[in-house]
């Protein structure tokens, strides 16, 4: 598909002209070159057709063969172009030609376009049964198309509806020939019609070999601006007062030569007076210039020391009222649900940590009570042992004896005498004190078990609510933590202004965060950097906007004093090329 051209000039020129089923075309478009349009072919193809149904026809609108065609031919009226008298296969036909102009804004570079269109439709046996016209903004084959889906030409009333909201449809051509005049050339409706009446005049065939110099002369007079009969007047009495002024003027150079021959010889008098006398003020002149340079200079430093101190003071309120924002943002950041959620998961990380000492002290009572009755435990055997083994040895001596006295054939007193039954008895009461004292540091030892068993059984108990505390802790760190990630996920999405460029990194950061708790808040540090982000951009757009502000205010007022000459009847000319 061939692209479409765009305009390159800052005043209207034309871009395409096309015709949709009229002649023996179906559809067909022409492309200008740099507002130019050449078309060759042999004779009978078409080429004056194509002229005569787009220029200056789609400026003028009048339907007339004498406007239309360029030889003038009353015979060749509009319907043939449409019914080919009578060699069409259908009774009817509805066909439209057009022109699309464009020009580029000097300013902006902003393009701009305008297209002309003529709707026709001939029935055999009526002529031309409806015409109208359509000046819109939209260029066809891009935001307007003439055929509907089916490739069927678009009536009166579709065609309004498709370019409604971006032009008009007329159906008498005194309406659109102004319309036409406003949108192009703003002209007047008298020079509107003398230019279309020129260029009429201009296109006739042959016109170098048929000269008719009085019509070619009353076109261009006509199409030239009117002249103001004030200017008239002025030139008229002017030529009058010629001779009266040439007379005066010979007089008043006469004049002026002699004042210069005298002025010549006072200048040197007066020159040599003044000098004479001009010696005081002069130098008082001089110290009056001196002192008014310093005194211009200190006026000057003076107001850029003022300038600078309200540049300051601007800058210190615009400080304050900025510090008065990050304050109240920080407020409201501080109030926020992610800071009451990273709150809570500083408590219930504060509370597992007490869970988590807690714990390791009920484990070092429960190790150091299984280490006391342990050591209980061996006390106690130890002194069974002992016992057992002083009753062995007792036996054993006692076996002893009776078996060397049996040997001896000495015989054994049944009853001892009483230093041996004191020294047995005391050595009994020895023995039994020992085996109290153990016994006594048995039952101390199995107290000591008991009491560790209890702190054990106490430590396993605080260590279970600890554990259970921890656990707790943990899923409320856990809940905590997400919460605080689907907050910054959904403030995140519901921000207008201060938006991140990476979400998806930014909620890693904050899942991460929430494991260790090191460091500052990526959501807040991600909400800092967009903060300052934001505020350069507004502060580039506002930069921006001003200067585009100080742009369009001095346009405004160029064109309202344009608008002021106009409405004052003044005639704006065409700008030169």
């Amino acid at each position: 598909m061939t692209a479409l051209p765009v305009p390159v000039r800052t005043r209207w020129q034309p871009l395409r002209i096309g015709l949709v089923d009229l002649f023996h075309y179906d559809v067909e478009e022409f492309h200008f070159r740099d507002g130019r349009l050449l078309l060759r072919g042999n004779n009978g193809t078409g080429k004056s057709k194509v002229l005569a149904l787009t220029l200056p026809f789609l400026l003028d609108g009048d339907l007339t063969p004498r406007r239309v065609e360029p030889d003038g031919d009353p015979g060749k009226r509009m319907e043939w172009n449409l019914l080919l008298g009578g060699e069409h296969p259908h009774s009817e036909r509805l066909g439209y030609t057009w022109i699309e102009f464009g020009r580029r804004d000097g300013t902006s570079g902003e393009e701009h376009f305008r297209t002309l269109a003529c709707g026709l439709k001939a029935v055999a046996g009526r002529g031309i049964a409806r015409h109208w016209y359509a000046v819109t903004d939209q260029r066809i084959g891009q935001e307007l198309s003439l055929l509907d889906p089916t490739g069927t030409a678009l009536s009166r009333d579709r065609l309004a509806e498709a370019i409604a909201g971006h032009g008009m449809v007329y159906d008498q051509a005194k309406t659109y020939r102004r319309a036409v005049d406003e949108a192009l050339f703003g002209l007047g409706e008298q020079r509107y019609a003398a230019l279309v009446d020129l260029l009429i005049q201009l296109r006739q065939p042959q016109l170098s070999k048929r000269p008719n110099e009085a019509a070619l002369s009353r076109a261009l007079t006509e199409a030239l601006p009117p002249m103001d009969q004030a200017v008239i007047a002025d030139a008229a009495e002017s030529f009058r007062s010629l001779d009266e002024e040439k007379e005066e003027l010979r007089a008043a150079t006469e004049a002026e030569h002699a004042a210069s021959a005298f002025l010549d010889h006072y200048r040197r008098y007066a020159r040599i007076a003044t000098r004479r006398r001009a010696r005081l003020p002069r130098s008082e002149h001089s110290r009056y210039e001196r002192l008014q340079r310093d005194l211009t200079e200190e006026q000057t430093h003076k107001a850029r020391a003022e300038e600078d101190r309200a540049a300051a003071g601007e800058r210190i309120a615009a400080l304050e009222e900025t510090e008065t924002r990050l304050r109240a943002q920080d407020a409201a950041l501080r109030e926020g649900p992610e800071m009451r959620s990273a709150r809570e998961l500083e408590q219930a990380a504060a509370e597992a940590a007490r869970t988590a000492r807690a714990q390791e002290r009920a484990a070092a009572d429960r190790e150091q009570a299984a280490r006391l009755h342990t050591r209980a435990l061996e006390r106690s055997g130890a002194a069974e042992n002992r016992l057992a083994a002083a009753q062995r040895r007792a036996g054993d001596a006692l076996d002893r004896v009776r078996g060397a006295a049996r040997d001896a054939r000495v015989s054994l007193p049944d009853e001892p005498t009483r230093e041996e039954a004191e020294g047995a008895a005391d050595r009994r009461r020895r023995t039994l004190a020992h085996v109290e004292g153990l016994a006594n540091e048995a039952d101390r030892a199995k107290a000591e078990r008991h009491a560790a068993s209890g702190r054990l059984d106490e430590a396993e108990a605080d260590l279970a609510l600890a554990a259970a505390a921890h656990n707790r802790a943990e899923e409320a760190v856990a809940a905590a933590g997400q919460e605080l990630v689907d907050a910054v996920r959904e403030h995140t999405r519901t921000c207008q202004e201060l938006t991140y460029p990476d979400p998806v990194g930014l909620l890693d950061e904050v899942q991460d965060w929430v494991r260790h708790l090191d460091g500052p808040c990526p959501a807040r540090t991600h909400a800092s950097r967009a903060h300052n982000r934001a505020s350069a951009e507004l502060a580039d757009q506002v930069a921006v906007l001003v200067h585009r502000r100080t742009e369009l205010a001095t346009r405004r007022q160029d064109l309202e004093r344009e608008l002021a000459a106009l409405e004052a009847g003044g005639q704006r000319g065409p700008e030169p090329p």
